[in-house]
């Protein structure tokens, strides 16, 4: 390593080691301007200052940047070490940073939570030493906002009603809202940056405008909320649905239950009484039958047997198959004279 070179890199260290610690104690007067960025996008740090570098052959450039997450910080890291004699390449560069040996500025690409801070920088040219600072803050973009109603009061004795409207946002850093009507004309005052905004209806108001303006340093958009002289009614229709839905579900589920239990009970029932009805009994029929003898025989059966009469009965069975009906009539009794012939 040429000594010179050495020895400039020493003293190059050692002022911006001293200008570290001059501006954490706060004995330096230096003021470092502050450049804001949004999050995620890359940002050029310019390493001049105000002053233009001569970069003539006959002269020599070096370039120190450090970063500081606080002001009193002791321990600062290392970004960028760049010496203008040896080439446009630095001899340092820290990952996530680009430098452009051209206009000697420093890309932070993609800046994260991390690239947020104080940048420390000092310019050797020559015998001359050029020693300055810049802050960095960096802000989440503001989302499109939404629009609420949180609250409403209905008044039947004048017939106004007063509305509470709510302001959010779902993402960004720091962001403070304004309200304004249609005439541009703001509602609130410029001290009071609240999300909220409470409004008076009358009968006899017209359909008016409201804007909600969402903003922070690096970004502000708006969202216009139209407010008609029915928004009253539709509000109380619209609070009362959320009862209506938490009465009704659960009594449609309880009717719900109660038929279908009912229906199995039935079902039941049915089932047993088929179970336990008898099985259906053949019919039979008795038939009587009378057998008469003629001839002699009689006679003698006549004498014999004058007390009795001279017919005999035969009991017949007959099974008749069982009807397709469950219910039947009662069993049928015929009666049949049968003669026999003479032997």
């Amino acid at each position: 390593m040429d000594p010179k070179g050495s020895l400039s890199w020493r003293i190059l260290l050692f002022l911006s080691l001293a200008f570290e610690l001059s501006y954490g104690t706060g004995g330096g007067v230096m003021d470092c301007p502050v450049i804001l960025q949004k999050l995620g996008q890359d940002t050029w740090l310019p390493l001049t200052n105000e002053h233009q570098i001569n970069k003539s052959v006959n002269k020599s450039v070096r370039i120190l940047v450090t970063m500081a997450t606080s002001p009193g910080s002791k321990s600062n890291k290392k970004i960028v070490s760049f010496d203008l004699s040896k080439g446009s390449y630095p001899d340092h560069l820290e990952d996530g940073y680009h430098f452009q040996s051209k206009n000697l500025s420093l890309k932070i690409l993609g800046n994260r939570r991390e690239s947020e801070g104080w940048y420390l920088v000092s310019v050797e040219e020559n015998v001359s030493v050029q020693q300055f600072c810049k802050q960095l803050k960096l802000y989440e973009q503001v989302s499109p906002p939404e629009i609420k109603v949180l609250n409403k009061t209905q008044e039947n004795e004048n017939g106004t009603c007063s509305l509470l409207l709510a302001c959010t946002v779902k993402k960004g850093d720091h962001v403070t809202y304004s309200w304004s009507d249609e005439a541009g004309t703001h509602l609130l005052s410029r001290a009071n940056r609240s999300h909220l905004l409470h409004i008076t209806l009358s009968n006899q108001h017209q359909d008016s405008i409201y804007n909600c303006t969402a903003s922070n340093p690096v970004s502000s958009i708006s969202r216009t909320f139209n407010l008609s002289s029915q928004a009253c009614k539709q509000e109380s229709s619209s609070e009362s649905s959320p009862w209506m839905q938490y009465t009704l579900v659960p009594l449609g589920v309880v009717i719900i239950f109660i038929l279908v239990f009912t229906a199995i009970i039935m079902m039941k029932r049915q089932g047993k009484s088929n179970h336990c009805q008898p099985p259906v009994e053949e019919r039979s029929l008795t038939i009587y039958a009378q057998v008469q003898k003629s001839g002699p025989q009689e006679k003698k059966l006549h004498d014999a047997l004058t007390d009795q009469d001279p017919c005999t009965t035969i009991y017949v069975a007959a099974t008749e198959p069982a009807p397709e009906s469950v219910q039947e009539p009662n069993p049928t009794t015929v009666y049949a004279s049968v003669t026999l012939p003479e032997s």
